[in-house]
């Protein structure tokens, strides 16, 4: 996998390779046009309602060259730190252009939900994705999906301890939980980063210094993670690991609750509906 602005990246199914290409970045580009094409062709006998559209998407980012591209105006880096590969991020890359025979709702829901293999066994995952990008994959959820619930879930806890000594509410709760797990504010742990990483603004000028990409901010919390894997012994690691792994499936089961409900008061409202149609026939 290579980044459209590198001749020289690692690559993918090539994604965790340390090998050097002569590949020019033309190449890739029209490498990954041919993807798209041959995408579009594969999912248009798909039956809509069938699940097979899935796995052609996940063959199909087996297939994909490039690490990183600008794409209607954003750049779209899937894969951090040379590790850690966002399949989501690439499926609905795909998906926009190639999707428009499947309902974004259904695809979007798949996306959204941050299941470990996307509702897929672990072989069948890996078999389709190849075995590079499946452990990329694992990088990313570890390194990024698990480590943002892990913030959340110490955040809470820190509220909690706070409520519980009669102090009052603030938002210092976000930092005290950054100082918890990495030793210092998000503000220092950041400026570390954009020295050690080389990250830059997106734009230009002093009034925009502050802002970063959502790819800058992935790249950040795997840095994150990687400074608390450096730091802590293994017991602490294990520990926050499944203290993530926990707020995270209570994240996912209290979404798919707010669906039921949204979905339950939507088909309450077509009830009521077609009540009001049946009387006006009547």
């Amino acid at each position: 996998m290579r980044s459209q602005n590198q001749n020289d990246t690692h690559s993918t199914n090539h994604v965790v390779s340390s090998q050097e290409s002569s590949t020019s970045t033309k190449s890739l580009a029209r490498e990954a046009r041919a993807v798209i094409s041959r995408l579009k062709t594969e999912l248009e006998p798909i039956e809509i309602g069938g699940e097979r559209w899935k796995l052609t998407i996940l063959e199909t980012i087996a297939k994909w060259p490039l690490a990183s591209e600008k794409h209607a105006g954003e750049v779209l880096d899937y894969l951090i730190g040379g590790e850690a590969f966002d399949w989501r991020l690439l499926a609905q890359r795909l998906l926009t252009e190639c999707g428009s025979s499947i309902d974004e709702d259904k695809w979007r829901d798949w996306l959204n939900d941050p299941v470990l293999f996307a509702g897929f066994e672990e072989p069948e995952f890996m078999r389709a994705v190849g075995v590079d990008k499946g452990r990329a994959h694992l990088s990313y959820f570890y390194g990024v999906t698990v480590e943002q619930a892990l913030v959340v879930a110490v955040e809470e806890e820190v509220t909690h301890r706070r409520v519980a000594a009669g102090r009052q509410l603030s938002d210092k709760s976000l930092e005290l939980a950054y100082e918890t797990l990495y030793g210092n504010t998000r503000d220092q742990l950041w400026e570390v980063f954009k020295l050690e990483s080389g990250t830059k603004a997106p734009r230009d000028g002093w009034r925009h210094r502050d802002e970063h990409t959502l790819g800058a901010e992935d790249a950040f919390t795997y840095w994150l993670f990687k400074l608390r894997m450096e730091r802590s012994d293994p017991a602490k690691i294990a520990s926050d690991t499944r203290k993530g792994l926990a707020k995270l499936e209570r994240m996912r089961q209290n979404d798919v609750r707010r669906k039921k409900l949204v979905h339950s008061d939507d088909m309450r409202k077509k009830m009521r509906v077609g009540r009001r149609r049946r009387r006006t026939k009547a």
